[in-house]
This record gives C-alpha cells, structure tokens and sequence, in this order.
C-alpha cells in the first residue's frame, strides 16, 4: 500500500489520516489503525512509537508522550497555551535526545527568543520544557533537569495605570457603542448604521458591565466571567477564584460598597435568557462566556476606542487599578485581590508612581 502524503504536520512521526482515522505505519508499511479520536490515538502511538524508556528515542518522543499523558489534566485556556509552546520547544529541542541537552543550550534558547522580542514568551516556554524534563525524570529517561539553574530571561512589571478619568469614559464609551461603531470602514471611521436601532449595542453593555465590576472588585476577569446569583450576598460579592484547574480554590468575599452595589446592579440588569443564573452569558448561546470569546469581544471594544484617538489599555490593568487604589487607600489589598501574601501584589499589581508616607517624628 502506497504512504499518502502528509497532510497533517501537526500529526506525530508515522502517523496518517485516511478515511476518517488515524494509522501507524510500521517501517515494514504496516498499517495499524489507532483510532478515530486524535488524543486516544496519540495515546495508542505512544504505546507503539515511544514508551519513552530510552534516551535514545529523542525528545520529539517525550514532547509527544507529555502531550498526551499531561496535557490533557490541564485547565482549557493552558492546555491550549501549552500545545502551542511546545511546538516551537519542539523544533528547537526535537532532533536532541534528553541526555544531549545542557543547560547551555536552554540558555541559548532564552537568548533566541529574547533577539526574536519574545523575552517574556521565552520565559514561560522555558517553564514548560522544565516541567517536560521533570516528568521524564519520574518516567526514568533522564536524571537530571537541564533547566535548573539557568536565569530567566529579564521581565519588567507592566507599569500602565489606568486614571479614574480615564477608566468613566471607556466605560461610557462602551455603553453608548451603536451597530455599525466596531466596524472599520475603508476610510478608517467607525460610524453608527443609519438603521433605526434604538439600543445601544450588547457587546458594548457586556464589555463595560465586567470591566466596572473587575475594577471594583479587584477581580481576575476569568472570575468576574464565572459569577453566578448566588454570588451577590446580603454582606457582599462571594468570588471563588480558580487560578489553575487543580490548584486549591480562593473564596473572598467583598464586601458591599456604593459603587460596587450599582455596578452589580448594572450587570443584573443585562439581557439574559430567563433561566440563566450567570451574570454574564452570550446572547447568542445562552452560556456563560468563555475566557477567550469574551476577550475577543474587549478587543473590539478596544480597537474602536483607540480608533477614536484613545490609549489602549489590557483587561488585566483594571485589576491592577483596583488593587493599586486598595493600597493607596490604606488597604490591605489581598484580602480583596485573594493573593496569599505581598510579594506579586506589589510587583506586578502596585502601579503607583509615588507612595505617600508619614515622617518619622
């Protein structure tokens, strides 16, 4: 039988598609159906191609068995991060076998990605095959992990702090979006149908309702995305925050302040389906928003605002406001922000240009 084309370059070595399902052809062109399914076929060519107990057989071998072996636990949002990561990890370290890879040659990689302006990608790609090698220290095909010891690309904390000024506008922007407004025309304007619409458009509702209540929260927007009504207490907003899918759940409980209550109220208020318990779901399917669905939403949002002569700003620097304000006020702000202590709050979070204090005497 004659070996088809590839036409999956994403597909592991000796594997093919034909007619629905997935194959491995032996070196004798024997062909071995797996599955139907990609995963459990990757599973089964694990089984056949690389058991991953010899060096030898290459780090491709390992990147595939973490794929299919480890992958699959994680959170949606990071497995997905993580299957694009380890492609590029993949052709740089895929011709090597485990033992032949040093610390020198993740170093290098650092260095790569750094001239690429990737630093900060290369950073978390770094993290990654760190946990690749880990893994396949518990497998047995290594004993050692190359990527100890060697110092991470340099990141600087994003510094951009968004005004009270600044934040009401974008907020009253986005309310007031007509149909037409997120469209780009030829000549770069943005300009509201002539069509006889009377609302005001529901992407630009959602898209001011989160950011107001991630603000006064102080919560991460995949959070403010998975409140429910049983969230909203007599005594406050209950947020169970979730950062990982295994990691241990923080529960923290804001309490009511005025402009917390109405912005609650705004996000009530927001067209739903009648049975819906989330405070933010598609009008179109009824569910709740996924993180990158509704990131794609903001991102239209963005672009019409910076369109109108605007400076962009990131979802994430809303919470860091939130918690910038919490500090500046005298607050200890990861009893809001659920932080286990003050080390990231104040790296990452603290965007104050001057920190007020008091004389000694």
């Amino acid at each position: 039988m004659a070996r088809p084309r590839r036409t999956n370059r994403d597909l592991p070595p000796r594997m093919y598609r034909k007619n629905g399902a997935y194959y491995y052809v032996t070196k004798e062109n024997k062909w071995i159906r797996l599955s139907a399914d990609l995963n459990e076929a990757k599973r089964r060519w694990v089984e056949l191609e690389a058991p991953c107990r010899l060096p030898a057989q290459g780090m491709a071998a390992v990147f595939n068995r973490y794929a299919v072996e480890v992958l699959p636990a994680k959170a949606a949002k990071t497995r997905k991060e993580q299957e694009r990561q380890i492609k590029l990890l993949e052709a740089a370290f895929g011709d090597f076998r485990p033992d032949e890879i040093k610390p020198v040659h993740v170093a290098q990689y650092l260095d790569y990605r750094a001239a690429k302006g990737a630093a900060v990608a290369g950073n978390r790609e770094k993290a990654l095959l760190s946990h690749v090698f880990t893994m396949a220290m518990r497998w047995g095909i290594v004993e050692t992990n190359p990527c100890r010891g060697v110092t991470r690309n340099k990141e600087v904390p994003r510094d951009r702090y968004v005004g009270d000024d600044e934040l009401q506008r974008f907020i009253a922007f986005a309310r007031n979006l007509r149909h037409g407004m997120l469209t780009k025309r030829q000549d770069g304007t943005r300009q509201a149908t002539a069509k006889a619409y009377h609302e005001p458009l529901a992407t630009g509702q959602v898209v001011a309702a989160a950011i107001e209540l991630a603000y006064l929260a102080a919560q991460r927007r995949q959070d403010v995305l998975r409140l429910s009504f049983d969230a909203i207490r007599d005594d406050g907003l209950l947020v169970r925050q979730q950062k990982t899918r295994h990691s241990r759940p923080v529960t923290v409980l804001v309490a009511w302040a005025p402009k917390l209550l109405e912005a609650v109220g705004r996000a009530k208020a927001l067209p739903r389906p009648p049975h819906s318990r989330h405070l933010f779901v598609s009008s179109r399917t009824g569910q709740p928003y996924t993180d990158s669905g509704f990131n794609a939403l903001v991102q239209k949002v963005m672009r019409a605002w910076e369109d109108a002569g605007h400076e962009r700003f990131h979802f994430h620097d809303v919470r860091a406001k939130g918690a910038t304000d919490l500090l500046d006020q005298g607050e200890d702000a990861k009893n809001t922000t659920g932080h286990a202590d003050d080390t990231i709050l104040h790296r990452v979070y603290d965007r104050r240009a001057i920190r007020r204090g008091k004389g000694v005497k």
